[in-house]
């Protein structure tokens, strides 16, 4: 049974626990676009040894997730387990680690512990942790926002690995409002042709988009672990649009890799490639 369709507390949302309710969106999601996703999506599956490995590679890295950041956890939190966990966010790898080390092992906690943990509105502390660190960049506008972006994303993935049935992956490259991308506009009706759209940015817009891939799924005979599935087919649609958008300039390869391999753009994506170092804890952990 998809996790919206059981009780609260089958999905982990036990009394007084934080439950995303999907948003109406403005615009329709395409059944026949993800008909022809899907279709290849299953195709570069069998021809690269299955779904199995990518779900359990994830489930490896929600149970690191669900380890280093339990509410009890937390209180011994310091800059070696956030080490361990930035490794496994793609977009954090390179650009946040000096201002998360410049801040201090104890307001990064409290800023973590705010973030899974705080009063306010999911939406609003993914935007305090982004918006809370002092940023370490190469001065310019541009480089702090870089960094900014990268917070969030790396806010996104410890909300959603620590609890992947409770909250959505809400990376940018999933969807992103400022810049109106993300794998999400690739399932949007006529997509292509529109210049803005217009999702918003609130959680429940990428839960309801993952509920409304996990119930297409269903109706496909995929019902297992679509927590995990709905976030590789995400990475799948966003690797395609990627491949499109750079096609003839080395781009996609530069910046990712993926010449021999169509689902290594995926895997760095999710943060369960092979790690970048060979002294990394990461890969010990992962790989």
């Amino acid at each position: 049974m998809l996790w919206f369709k059981r009780a609260p507390e089958a999905t982990g949302n036990k009394a007084g626990g934080e439950i995303v309710e999907p948003t109406a969106l403005a615009v329709e999601l395409d059944g026949r676009v993800f008909a022809q996703k899907f279709a290849r999506f299953l195709e570069i599956l069998g021809e690269e040894g299955g779904i199995d490995p990518f779900i359990a590679a994830l489930e490896v890295k929600h149970q690191l997730f669900a380890t280093v950041l339990g509410r009890e956890a937390l209180d011994g939190f310091g800059l070696d387990a956030l080490e361990t966990l930035v490794e496994t966010v793609m977009p954090a790898r390179k650009r946040v680690w000096p201002s998360l080390e410049a801040y201090g092992a104890v307001p990064v906690r409290e800023a973590v512990r705010n973030l899974l943990y705080g009063a306010q509105p999911l939406g609003e502390r993914l935007a305090l942790f982004a918006q809370g660190v002092p940023v370490v960049s190469d001065g310019t506008p541009k480089g702090e926002r870089k960094v900014r972006r990268a917070l969030t994303d790396l806010g996104a993935e410890m909300l959603h690995f620590r609890a992947p049935v409770q909250y959505p992956l809400m990376t940018r490259w999933v969807w992103d409002q400022a810049v109106h991308a993300g794998a999400l506009r690739e399932f949007v009706k006529g997509g292509d042709t529109l210049e803005k759209v217009p999702l918003g940015s609130d959680p429940g817009i990428y839960e309801a988009g993952r509920r409304w891939l996990a119930e297409r799924m269903a109706e496909n005979g995929l019902y297992r672990n679509p927590e995990f599935i709905v976030d590789v087919f995400l990475a799948h649609a966003y690797a395609d649009y990627m491949r499109a958008l750079s096609s003839g300039m080395g781009l996609l390869n530069a910046d990712f890799g993926g010449k021999g391999d169509p689902l290594e753009v995926v895997k760095k994506l999710l943060g369960i490639d092979a790690a970048r170092r060979t002294d990394s804890r990461v890969k010990k952990v992962l790989h």
